[in-house]
């Protein structure tokens, strides 16, 4: 009974808040979902991305999202003022018994400006496609419940809902400045990065409502984001601070966190055998709602990280503190490690 009233719990938040978008605590790991203009922002051409997410897995049918991604940056060596990004990216989340969910395909187009010797002005669009869906018949509703602790789903249930499932075309954008600034000579590793950018989800404001008589239109989500990363003079070691703000119609959430880069290794200049290899560590926290330590692991094209929510707010008492597992792997083309030492990449992460 206990899960029965809990799962109830989750599914009116979750219908009061479907409205809203997906989030992942390693944001900066989905960059097609933060910003179209990260489309091709990154210091190599190749870019592959996966991300899994489960969340408030106390409940019986848990949160779930899965999300796919590729882009690339084009044209570098043809374009003297800049170079194209383009890109892919799919997500289905889903949650409950319902199984109420949203999945998305979406194509990117970015430009990037190059902006002075070590800066760039970037932006994007981004269109897509949405299907929403639910299965109505799993669902139990206030008028169902027939007094003695549990429901009957043979009553009518007073609610008009129309549809199991509807579909629309979406429009986004987005801008994005970079800068970079280098290191004081070859072994100093005290060079300095940074990019802030601002994103608008849903610009089109799409009609979002499994009721027909009710025109629910999905909010414009704004977002605004920076990132930096700082090495510490004559050391393994750079700091990367970052920040996400969104915003999307009554509701929004702030990010804001620290994670620390160690080079593990370098490439061995003889056999080649060895690869390079770096290690994150750090943690975020999500203002009023949860604390999410971090780990990612990179070696040589590919990176794998992990994330874990813990619960801060008040919903801690339904999820018994339990947040969500969250895991990504990258695979980037050609080796970022070296890839970074040309001009073009180091404006990029």
């Amino acid at each position: 009974m206990k899960k029965t009233i809990i799962s109830i719990l989750m599914g009116i938040m979750f219908l009061a808040s479907h409205a809203q978008d997906i989030h992942f605590s390693q944001y900066y790991e989905s960059p097609l979902t933060l910003n179209p203009a990260l489309t091709g922002a990154f210091s190599a051409d190749h870019r592959f991305i996966a991300n899994y997410k489960t969340q408030w897995a106390s409940i019986t049918n848990p949160y779930t999202t899965y999300a796919f991604s590729y882009d690339a940056g084009l044209m570098k060596k043809k374009l003297t003022t800049g170079f194209l990004g383009v890109g892919v990216n799919f997500f289905s989340d889903k949650a409950g018994d319902s199984q109420l969910g949203i999945t998305k395909a979406d194509l990117s187009i970015a430009y990037h400006l190059t902006v002075g010797l070590s800066s760039y002005l970037s932006a994007a669009i981004q269109g897509g496609y949405t299907q929403n869906s639910m299965n109505q018949d799993a669902l139990y509703w206030d008028n169902q419940y027939d007094g003695s602790g549990g429901f009957n789903t043979s009553l009518p249930s007073g609610e008009n809902i129309g549809v199991q499932s509807f579909s629309n075309a979406d429009l986004s954008a987005g801008i994005l400045y970079s800068y970079y600034a280098p290191e004081t000579n070859a072994t100093s590793n005290d060079g300095f990065k940074f990019n802030i950018g601002a994103a608008f989800y849903h610009v089109t404001a799409p009609k979002h409502s499994f009721y027909e008589l009710l025109d629910e239109q999905l909010y414009t989500k704004y977002c605004l984001h920076g990132r930096a990363s700082i090495g510490l003079f004559s050391t393994n070691t750079a700091i990367i601070p970052s920040f996400a703000y969104f915003r999307q119609g009554p509701a929004q959430e702030i990010n804001v966190g620290t994670n620390f880069r160690f080079m593990l290794k370098e490439e061995s200049k003889y056999t080649g055998f060895i690869k390079e290899a770096a290690l994150s560590i750090g943690a975020h926290y999500r203002v009023a709602d949860a604390i999410s330590p971090q780990v990612l692991l990179e070696l040589s094209n590919y990176a794998i990280g992990c994330s874990y929510d813990i619960n801060t707010s008040s919903l801690k008492r339904a999820s018994n503190g339990r947040g969500g597992f969250e895991i990504m792997i990258r695979y980037v083309n050609p080796n970022p490690f070296r890839s970074q030492m040309h001009e073009t990449n180091k404006s990029f992460f």
